[in-house]
């Protein structure tokens, strides 16, 4: 079984509230949760939404959307935030976590930015690592991972049975 699992979806799923639902799920079997996922709370001035990554090992959320302002033409990621979030993923590494789960591999991973580097890392480590990818970012994904990683569904159940086989397969 391999320690890589990612979940394909499409454009417009609601990939932020499963993955927090997931974790969720997943702390409730007793695993040992490392990562973020990314929770999208009110408006920004500009209509979009605020968004932050939670730690899922600690619960502090990281602001990672950036406010500029009323009169911009749309949101901006923040990259400070995004690089604070990273290196609550790297503590994961450290601390021992059943399974370190990244919110998802985006735009920001696809040009080689983002959290690539921590993903990396835990995949350097032989960490199990969950991730959400978007139908259109499935051959950026692919190029990155390569082909030993396992295709889920996004159907909790399914996903929860892979994550315990491999806490199981661990102890």
């Amino acid at each position: 079984m391999t320690l890589l699992a990612a979940i394909p979806y499409t454009s417009g799923f609601q990939i932020d509230g499963f993955m927090a639902a997931l974790a969720t799920r997943l702390k409730a079997r007793g695993l040992r949760l490392g990562g973020v996922v990314q929770h999208n709370d009110g408006a920004c001035e500009q209509g979009c939404l605020s968004m932050a990554l939670e730690d899922l090992a600690s619960g502090h959320r990281f602001p990672i959307s950036e406010n500029r302002g009323a009169a911009s033409s749309g949101c901006r990621l923040d990259a400070s935030g995004l690089a604070a979030a990273g290196g609550a993923l790297t503590a994961a590494l450290a601390d021992g976590a059943d399974l370190v789960i990244v919110n998802k591999f985006g735009r920001q991973e696809m040009l080689g930015q983002g959290l690539r580097q921590e993903i990396a890392a835990a995949l350097m480590a032989g960490v199990p690592l969950l991730i959400a990818v978007r139908h259109d970012f499935l051959a950026a994904w692919r190029d990155f991972a390569g082909d030993d990683w396992t295709e889920l569904p996004g159907e909790p159940e399914r996903i929860e049975a892979w994550a315990l086989s491999l806490a199981r397969a661990a102890a």
